[in-house]
């Protein structure tokens, strides 16, 4: 700290002597107490006060690097789970339905696959745009008279919010499956796809490495 006389004139302290440290940035602090007034006042009788000058760019570095040393003590790197990243809106139709009524609630709510309620088997199942092109478009059967039950694939293969983007995708290759619900309480809450599997990695990275 290197301190140089000043004096208030009432709208603010000039400076008596060169300022001892070069560069654009300074912290100026006054030993005046109380209001302005009673400020300017004590300086028309003392004529002068004393000003300290900081520069800074002496505390910048080693303040960045003892908060980034802080920040990574208080929050210990984890691998981006299911959670983070998928889809929490989760429509669904009946296996009753026919293929032409859920292929217009997946174009209404913008999405590329649709969740299946239990049939009596009591398992849950999806069906996506690849299984209506590929069991209906393909094929040239009419929408509107085919069932759901005969496009759906059950039973879905689940993973857990908590589970690792790595260890998913690895279920997901094994499974050669696109897309995985997500499961809480015997009900699915959300699903995940390559898609936004490859959107967050292109963005952000794999995420830390667990031991």
């Amino acid at each position: 700290m290197q301190t140089v006389r000043g004096r208030f004139n009432g709208l603010a302290v000039e400076l008596l002597e060169d300022a001892p440290i070069k560069g654009e940035a300074y912290v100026l602090i006054t030993f005046l107490e109380g209001s302005m007034e009673t400020a300017a006042a004590r300086a028309e009788r003392r004529q002068s006060v004393s000003v300290s000058m900081h520069s800074l760019d002496r505390y910048s570095e080693p303040l960045r690097r003892r908060m980034g040393a802080q920040a990574t003590e208080d929050v210990p790197p984890t691998p981006f789970t299911v959670g983070e990243v998928m889809t929490r809106k989760v429509v669904s139709v009946s296996s009753t339905e026919m293929v032409s009524e859920a292929i217009h609630l997946m174009h209404q709510q913008g999405i590329t696959s649709i969740i299946v309620e239990p049939d009596e088997t009591g398992e849950w199942g999806i069906m996506t745009m690849r299984d209506v092109l590929k069991d209906i478009v393909s094929v040239n059967r009419a929408p509107e008279e085919v069932p759901v039950s005969e496009v759906v694939t059950r039973p879905l293969i689940y993973v857990s919010q908590d589970m690792s983007l790595r260890e998913c995708s690895k279920l997901m290759i094994d499974s050669n499956i696109r897309r995985a619900a997500v499961r809480h309480e015997g009900r699915p809450v959300g699903i995940i796809s390559d898609t936004d599997i490859f959107q967050v990695v292109e963005e952000r990275g794999w995420g830390p490495i667990s031991e």
